[in-house]
């Protein structure tokens, strides 16, 4: 599959809450002691095949996450691919006229 059909295709995310190893705990989180990925992270093309759990579980592994829970898995909708592919759009034309990350300490 090309990149610009992987780009446009609706694309999986999974989210879940984990526990909170930071010391001390943070106060702030929405459930006590556990923080949220509520957005959700991107899975990569046929990563749904797995299922949630497996899928979570993969990443979890990945981002050093323990203790996972509230497991959901969703398409994003079309709107949300939408703003998705305007955001990377102008990230590219930023690059292109040389305006990026490792511009150092210009500002």
């Amino acid at each position: 599959m090309s990149r610009e059909k992987v780009l446009k295709s609706l694309r999986w995310k999974v989210s879940y809450t984990y526990a909170c190893l930071c010391q001390p705990r943070c106060y702030w989180t929405e459930i006590r002691g556990r923080h949220n990925n509520r957005l959700g992270i991107f899975l990569v093309p046929g990563g749904e095949l797995l299922g949630a759990e497996a899928a979570a579980a993969h990443i979890a592994q990945q981002h050093g996450h323990r203790n996972i829970s509230d497991i959901r898995m969703r398409q994003e909708s079309t709107a949300e691919r939408d703003a998705r592919l305007v955001q990377l759009r102008r990230e590219e034309a930023q690059v292109a006229r040389g305006i990026h990350w490792a511009m150092g300490g210009a500002n």
